[in-house]
């Protein structure tokens, strides 16, 4: 048969031919795609940053990656064989830039025909400032109280500044550098230990050290205040009832923790918790401290009182001028405290 018998039994019903081309090779398409399965891991972001110029924006460390291929192929590919990377290190000037996700297999997933990898999401808008560093104190971080009585003299931490370095704005609005929670409940003498740094941003980096060495002076502690007359409060009274008699004062010595204001103290009284009486009768009631926050009991005299409750009506017959104003329930007015007085 000549060449130009064959072509023309080539292009004998072309049109016809072509479509069968094209349907074989959708359903081969469509063939290929029932064999493909899909699935989803989290890998970690490696960065590259750049020198001049810093992301000054928070950005996720790991980033999503879909995974495309054969069901029994893709499933042996471990989270270590996907790397996803972001090179920050283009990025010479400040603004918003949208960073893409660069993926790369490694092990199992290198020799693997079909396989797609799509980052999720692709791209990743980052801002960025130009890189600025300097010194700043380190403030330590308390949690807790020490034993009562006992208080805080001085501290140390080696060393006592940092190196940082980070995007321009949030170095300049970065005062000190915090440590880790350090505890004080229960101490009642001096101590030692590495602590932690802890970054106000992930941004910020620690030039110099990630850790350092805290030691507190802790005695026991001196300074008292003696509150003289101070006035003891009946609470739960019925209001059928009342005192025959002008309630009491009584004493007690408070421990102001550190930096507390002594002038609180006048705020203090002993409380007297009358409820379950109900009748007249003489009764031995104990008292209770009440103290303003940033003081500790050491103690007050007396522990209990003993009072003759009345009804309010022959009290009122009997100490007609020892009655509170009406309105206050029938009890006496209880006298002021006295101005505290503070011993070393």
């Amino acid at each position: 048969m000549s060449l130009d018998a064959r072509i023309s039994k080539l292009l004998e019903n072309w049109p016809a031919k072509v479509i069968s081309l094209v349907i074989a090779i959708f359903i081969m398409f469509l063939y290929n795609l029932t064999r493909l399965d899909q699935r989803l891991i989290t890998v970690q972001l490696n960065i590259s940053e750049g020198r001049s110029f810093v992301p000054s924006t928070d950005y996720p460390k790991t980033v999503r990656v879909v995974i495309r291929g054969e069901r029994d192929q893709i499933y042996r590919i471990r989270e270590a064989d996907i790397v996803a990377s972001l090179d920050l290190t283009r990025y010479q000037s400040e603004g918003v830039f949208r960073v893409p996700v660069k993926l790369e297999r490694r092990g199992e997933a290198r020799d693997i025909d079909p396989l797609e990898l799509r980052a999720d999401p692709a791209e990743i808008p980052i801002g960025f400032e130009r890189l600025a560093a300097k010194r700043v104190a380190i403030s330590p971080t308390f949690k807790g109280f020490l034993e009562q009585g006992y208080e805080l003299i001085s501290y140390e931490i080696v060393p006592s500044e940092i190196a940082i370095e980070g995007p321009s704005n949030l170095i300049a609005n970065t005062k000190d550098i915090s440590t880790d929670v350090i505890e004080l409940s229960g101490k009642t003498g001096d101590f030692s230990l590495t602590v932690p740094l802890s970054k106000p941003s992930d941004l910020i980096n620690l030039i110099d050290v990630n850790t350092v060495r805290f030691t507190a002076r802790i005695q026991k502690q001196e300074r008292r205040i003696t509150l003289n007359n101070v006035p003891i409060k009946a609470v739960n009274l019925d209001p059928a009832l009342g005192f025959a008699e002008t309630m009491p004062t009584g004493k007690m010595t408070l421990l102001p923790r550190q930096g507390q204001d002594a002038a609180a103290a006048a705020d203090a009284h002993l409380q007297a918790d009358f409820k379950g009486i109900t009748k007249p009768g003489q009764y031995t009631v104990p008292l209770t401290p009440v103290v303003p926050d940033g003081y500790d009991v050491e103690a007050y005299d007396p522990l209990v009182i003993s009072v003759h409750v009345r009804t309010a009506q022959s009290v009122q017959s009997v100490l007609p001028g020892l009655l509170a104003p009406s309105g206050s329930s029938g009890l006496p007015a209880f006298p002021a405290p006295a101005a505290p007085s503070t011993q070393p």
